[in-house]
């Protein structure tokens, strides 16, 4: 059992914890001071002491609080437990500014981050960016509460004007780096870890481009590259400019019809050669110099091809729509699951059925008209060949009855309290055998 012991002889004042560790070695502690907060400091300090070395003895897991607390401890009382096995080593980086301040952290954390992809990096550096405006350049990292994490989120919508998506991202960011943090020692917890991340769907901000506006934005570009560019995008639902640009003449198979995509996001897949595909691309490869690589020759240094597609929108007489290519692979994944299974579709856009679900199906205008109108053709299971209605059944398979009289009676009738006819043994007799109550045959005496 650990013990505590007041010292105050020879001028020295404080308190001593005494326990045995896990080779049942006796253990002593000093802590100098007086009175009764420094008595349960000592206390406390007993009681995590004696719970680590007998989780130690026992070969058990120590309780994570306990683990904490030895982890933020500092000085010579770190020290003590490090040698004692009962606490981690302090690490090395706490010495430095970027152990201890965010804005060097960060810078750390990034350049250490080799396996990143380009637009990775831009992507965490504007979150880095966020992270010094709210709290500082040289705000220590220990100095972050839970509570100023979720302030910085708030932040982000009410000051910034981020959408709900934008903060998500942003939030998920700051997890990663700040977990990186604590698996590195610098923090016992993460203040970021309670954060909401992930990325939320905005339902206001999704548009279905039907087959009118897509021609007329691909009748508008203004070369066989952009051809190329929409097409891929919009039939292809490929992500832009990512899979867009990295497409090269070697991945296009035209013997099978088939596209190699090599995803920095999920990887290799491939992808059919839509008809409105085959007639770009093969537009493209006509106009494309001898030895040409990729796909698409020109915007190679682009990183941002949104403002040069808003003037083709603008050309065409299209209004602008939010997320500009996000929506043009949302289109073209609600067209292919009218069409085909859900697990083909997944395979050819790169991504799963939840996700779908979730960031790119859509509800269009059709899907209400087909459900509103009885007479609207009826489509196959495979989505093709519609045909004419000739029965009086619904978009949705129920019969349709011609005559309401017999649902007006339903509604116009109150259900009985009981049946009469039930005797409460379970059966009920014919109506010729029932005797109406109250008026029993008289027998002749």
């Amino acid at each position: 059992m650990a013990s505590v012991t007041r010292l105050d002889a020879n001028g020295r004042q404080g308190f001593r914890v005494r326990f045995y560790d896990a080779d049942k070695r006796r253990r002593e502690i000093y802590l100098a001071g007086s009175g009764k907060r420094f008595e349960r400091m000592a206390e406390t300090v007993a009681a995590h002491c004696e719970a680590l070395a007998k989780a130690k003895a026992n070969s058990v897991p120590a309780d994570p609080a306990d683990v904490a607390w030895a982890n933020k401890t500092e000085g010579g009382l770190r020290a003590n437990l490090v040698s004692w096995g009962l606490a981690d080593p302090a690490s090395p980086k706490l010495s430095t500014d970027a152990g201890r301040l965010l804005g060097p952290y960060v810078d750390s954390y990034m350049q250490g981050r080799t396996d990143w992809a380009k637009t990775t990096r831009i992507n965490y550096g504007q979150t880095r960016r966020l992270l010094v405006a709210y709290f500082g350049e040289r705000h220590p990292l220990k100095a972050i509460t839970p509570a100023d994490a979720d302030r910085w989120r708030r932040w982000l919508a009410a000051d910034q004007g981020l959408a709900v998506a934008s903060c998500s991202k942003h939030a998920k960011r700051a997890k990663t780096m700040m977990a990186e943090a604590v698996r590195d020692r610098l923090l016992a917890e993460s203040p970021f870890a309670g954060l909401k991340g992930g990325c939320e769907a905005n339902p206001e901000r999704q548009r279905f481009i039907g087959p009118e506006v897509s021609a007329r934005v691909l009748a508008a570009c203004p070369d066989a590259d952009w051809r190329v560019i929409f097409a891929l995008a919009r039939w292809a639902g490929m992500r832009c400019p990512s899979e867009v640009l990295a497409l090269r003449w070697r991945d296009v198979d035209w013997e099978t019809g088939r596209l190699r995509i090599e995803s920095p996001k999920t990887g290799l897949r491939f992808c059919p050669m839509f008809p409105e595909i085959r007639a770009a691309l093969a537009e493209a490869f006509e106009a494309a110099p001898d030895g040409a690589e990729f796909c698409v020759g020109r915007y190679r240094a682009v990183e941002n091809l949104r403002t040069q597609f808003g003037r083709i929108l603008e050309r065409a007489g299209v209004v602008p729509w939010p997320k500009p290519f996000v929506n043009l692979r949302s289109t073209r994944r609600t067209e292919l699951q009218e069409r085909f299974p859900d697990h083909v579709v997944n395979k050819w856009l790169g991504h799963s059925g939840a996700v779908a679900a979730k960031h790119y199906l859509q509800v269009t205008d059709e899907h209400w008209e087909r459900a509103a109108d009885p007479g609207s053709p009826i489509v196959d299971e495979d989505g093709q060949n519609p045909r004419e209605k000739t029965d009086s059944r619904s978009p949705t398979g129920s019969p349709i009855g011609t005559d309401p009289s017999p649902s007006r009676a339903i509604y116009g009738r109150k259900k009985t309290r009981e049946n009469p006819g039930f005797d409460g043994c379970g059966w009920l007799p014919d109506s010729n055998e029932m005797t109406p109550t109250g008026i029993e045959p008289v027998l002749p005496p």
